[in-house]
C-alpha cells in the first residue's frame, strides 16, 4: 500500500514538474516576442527625425558702474 502511495505522489510531482517547465517555456517564449516588438518600435522611433532645437544664447548681465 505505501509503495502505491509513494508511486502516485512521485507521478503527480513529475506532471507538476513537467506542467511548470512548460509554463516557464512558454514565457520565455512570450519575453522574446515581447523584446523584438520593443526593439521594432524603438527602430522606428529612432528613425523619426525630430526637429532640432537651436541652443540659446546666454545673456550677459550688465555690471553696474554705482
Amino acid at each position: 500500500m505505501n509503495e502505491k502511495l509513494i508511486t502516485a505522489l512521485l507521478a503527480i510531482l513529475l506532471a507538476l514538474g513537467g506542467w511548470n517547465l512548460s509554463q516557464t517555456f512558454k514565457l520565455s517564449n512570450e519575453m522574446v516576442l515581447i523584446k523584438e516588438k520593443v526593439s521594432q518600435i524603438e527602430k522606428k522611433v529612432s528613425k523619426r527625425i525630430l526637429p532640432k532645437k537651436k541652443p540659446k544664447k546666454k545673456k550677459k548681465k550688465k555690471k553696474n558702474n554705482d
